[in-house]
């Protein structure tokens, strides 16, 4: 079996090597780099041109989103494979629509790591629970979300709605958006019922859908 080239992207040095160390226990796994931010991504995965990328999604600098698209945008075949301590549908609907080849929990077990591995390398998409049809499904629904109409009588979303909608895009709760923001999750949550009248939007999900799909065309 020929070796594995890993290249693991994650900011937390401790949490990296212990990545590392724990899969180059197998013997048809190699880590051929390591990234501490999306920067890093981008330059070793051209550098060391890996099997598979291992990569955080928040990191300094330039986060896992940005930096894969970067390198999807050169090599549309590269095999990236995101870890998160998000297990929405935001972040894995975003992970598939910009050609991830998977998803997966932080809190996943070691084997289900090196299968999810072992699945990528092969050419098999891993997203958890998640099957490549429902994968499908859930981007047609994105993309049968028809830029809406802004009210004549409302203003365009300010540039605070915008960071709003970006970290909404991001799979961010709330709370984790006023945590961002330095604002109180009360203030987060009257600015998406703002951001929902002024798109004429009804319910959540078409705020959450309009968001991430705001953020893909960008």
């Amino acid at each position: 079996m020929n070796a594995i080239k890993l290249l693991i992207a994650e900011d937390h040095t401790i949490v990296r090597q212990g990545l590392a160390d724990m899969l180059e226990k197998y013997e048809d796994i190699y880590v051929v780099a390591e990234a501490e931010d999306g920067i890093q991504l981008v330059k070793k995965y051209f550098e060391f041109g890996p099997t598979v990328v291992l990569s955080d999604i928040e990191m300094p600098g330039k986060d896992g989103f940005t930096a894969a698209k970067e390198v999807l945008a050169k090599d549309k075949d590269a095999k990236i494979v995101f870890l998160t301590m998000y297990k929405t549908d935001d972040y894995i609907l975003h992970a598939y629509k910009i050609g991830a080849y998977g998803l997966i929990s932080k809190s996943v077990l070691k084997g289900e790591l090196v299968n999810a591995v072992r699945q990528v390398a092969a050419g098999n998409k891993y997203f958890m629970n998640t099957s490549e049809e429902e994968l499908k499904k859930m981007a047609s629904q994105v993309n049968s979300i028809k830029e809406p109409v802004v009210k004549k009588d409302s203003p365009e979303l300010n540039e605070r709605q915008i960071q709003i909608l970006k970290l909404i895009a991001e799979g961010k709760k709330s709370e984790e958006i006023a945590s961002e923001l330095n604002l109180s999750k009360r203030t987060i949550d009257s600015e998406r019922v703002k951001i929902m009248a002024k798109l004429d939007f009804k319910t959540p999900n078409q705020l959450v859908l309009y968001a991430v799909q705001r953020n893909l065309k960008k």
